[in-house]
């Protein structure tokens, strides 16, 4: 439970009249998401970062220094939620709020997964602190960290970390705890952090993808609360009929928000959310974030009123924050959009906690960067490599003249199991672009052994060259394509010298380079240098013969433990249907 320090005197004095209030807000529209009306000529006071009064006239709180603000008839509407997402990645929290913010994000739920696979609870310690400051509200999910990745286990959270880290208010429960992970793990550890979020009056967020019936019943019992696992119209019913919430994705990983058009008319809709699941630097700055989600949804013929619902009262009672956030009423934080109609979902005013931190579409409120610890700039743990490091002796298949591929699927992120004959040269399996046959090599950053993988890929497409990056979903290593050892040892080597990066080689010569040295995931470097820097490493790779959509997603989530059906660990390919690990 947190910490209520609206309700004092003072706001109730206020309230009364018998107080000035600091701010209000008259003669607007009232989107009003208890009652799911808009109700006009309503007005606002706001004392500190509180509401103290809404209704058709607050005259009797204004005060001689009063800031009054004329909605004229504007939608005076509560902040937005993203229910969930991913910001610990790519860039300084900073400078992803210049984009955020203008669109009416007041409040954010996030994974930190990545500061977890970082340095564990001290990487999450040190995000905790570098969102502490900022003028609009991060609550963070501690991350499950399920990984196929051995070399990881290490990092993993603890059960005791897990109970000290949730006294905080900021934290507000287990991050998606991957169903597999959760009812199917013979060790039971995730469920044990389930057990240990739910006694602590706090929530679980799930990932239920490909889990039906009896499974996802089973995940439902063991404790998860949600899922933004859903695809299809189907998937939404099934998991609303058995309790969860939902979250629809509609960012830069899926977009499956016209999934509820279908159900729009027909079932209520109060535990639907809308979020992003994160965001890339491309799609933050030419799109903005979380409004144009909204906006989507109205377009798509959602009323207005239902799709606010979604991402404010929505996600603030399903994560137990009603009674501090999700509408305008009093008590609650003065989060709070000026929008110019009914169906333009972005702000011409933004307000979080009774400040105005963005009018006119931009940031109007210092942003300024929280210097890192030292251990974040010290998290990749590997020796340079030796060119003759990844060569792969005709021994590694046996006798039938065959082996075991990754083989990429269409949409880029799901990978298959394959075979492919193979064509030996002076004793070695190499790879074989024009039959789009590659290396692909693993190397795990934490022990300080360096332990890795050389396996092949089909799909990748590339025909020159090689990439690496850090970036790797669910795991600590270095992930990287090629197709010949040369650039990828050229590549790998850059992403350990920077410490973490993401690289392109071309004949020994480095096409893109793109450190990202704050825990092998967060750059220094501007967001809008890492967005172009990005454009061009898609750009060369699709020049150099790939035709995939999103190219780094495709590379960083090769060691996902999130997507079936084949991954890439230091121990070999990880199988999820077979639940082990198999090399050649």
């Amino acid at each position: 439970m947190f910490t209520h320090n609206a309700y004092n005197r003072d706001l109730v004095e206020v309230a009364l009249g018998r107080k000035p209030a600091d701010m209000v807000i008259r003669d607007g529209v009232l989107l009003d998401v208890y009652t799911g009306r808009m109700l006009p000529r309503r007005s606002v006071a706001i004392w500190d970062k509180w509401i103290a009064y809404v209704g058709p006239d607050a005259a009797f709180t204004i005060g001689e220094d009063t800031l009054v603000m004329d909605a004229d008839e504007r939608i005076i509407c509560p902040g937005y939620i993203d229910s969930h997402t991913h910001v610990s990645a790519y860039w300084d929290t900073a400078d992803f709020l210049k984009y955020a913010i203008p669109g009416g994000t007041t409040t954010l739920i996030t994974e930190v997964e990545n500061f977890g696979f970082s340095l564990g609870a001290a990487g999450f310690r040190a995000f905790l602190d570098q969102v502490r400051k900022h003028p609009v509200k991060f609550y963070c999910l501690i991350p499950p960290m399920v990984t196929t990745s051995p070399a990881a286990r290490p990092l993993l959270i603890t059960q005791a970390e897990v109970r000290e880290l949730l006294e905080d208010e900021r934290v507000i429960g287990l991050g998606e705890s991957y169903w597999q992970g959760a009812i199917l793990n013979p060790d039971d550890r995730v469920f044990s952090l389930i057990r240990e979020t739910l006694a602590a009056g706090k929530t679980v967020q799930g990932h239920g993808a490909g889990a039906y019936d009896k499974r996802l019943a089973a995940y439902a019992a063991a404790g998860a609360l949600s899922c933004h696992e859903a695809v299809s119209t189907e998937d939404v019913l099934s998991r609303l009929e058995l309790g969860y919430a939902v979250f629809l994705r509609e960012g830069y990983i899926r977009r499956d928000l016209d999934i509820i058009l279908p159900l729009k008319d027909d079932i209520d809709l109060r535990r639907v959310t809308l979020s992003t699941d994160g965001t890339s630097p491309e799609l933050l700055i030419k799109g903005g974030y979380l409004h144009d989600v909204v906006q989507k949804a109205v377009d798509l013929g959602l009323e207005p009123v239902k799709a606010v619902q979604m991402v404010s009262i929505n996600p603030a009672e399903h994560l137990g924050l009603s009674y501090i956030t999700g509408g305008l009423a009093p008590g609650r934080f003065a989060d709070i959009l000026l929008l110019p109609q009914p169906d333009i979902m972005k702000p011409d005013l933004v307000i979080s906690e009774g400040r105005i931190i963005a009018e006119g579409g931009k940031t109007v409120v210092p942003l300024p960067r929280t210097p890192y610890p030292d251990n974040l700039f010290n998290t990749v743990l590997v020796d340079p490599l030796a060119e003759d490091s990844l060569a792969v002796p005709l021994s590694a298949i046996g006798s039938k003249g065959e082996m075991r591929t990754m083989d990429i699927q269409p949409g880029g992120l799901v990978t298959r199991e394959g075979k492919v004959k193979v064509t030996p040269f002076n004793g070695m399996i190499s790879p074989d672009p024009e039959q789009d046959v590659l290396k692909i090599v693993f190397i795990e950053r934490v022990s300080g052994r360096g332990e890795k993988f050389v396996g092949f890929i089909r799909g990748w497409g590339q025909k020159r060259g090689a990439v690496a990056t850090s970036l790797c979903w669910d795991a600590s290593g270095i992930i990287a394509i090629g197709e010949n050892d040369h650039d990828l040892v050229t590549a790998i080597n850059r992403v350990i010298e920077n410490q973490g990066g993401m690289v392109l080689s071309v004949n020994g010569k480095l096409l893109a380079d793109v450190p990202f040295k704050i825990g092998g995931y967060v750059s220094e470097e501007k967001i809008e240098d890492i967005a172009s820097e990005l454009t061009h490493f898609q750009q060369r790779v699709n020049e150099l013969g790939s035709n995939l959509d999103s190219l780094h997603l495709t590379l960083v989530t090769l060691t996902s433990a999130a997507i079936p059906f084949i991954r890439m660990s230091e121990k070999g390919y990880f199988r999820f249907r077979e639940n082990d690990y198999v090399g050649l």
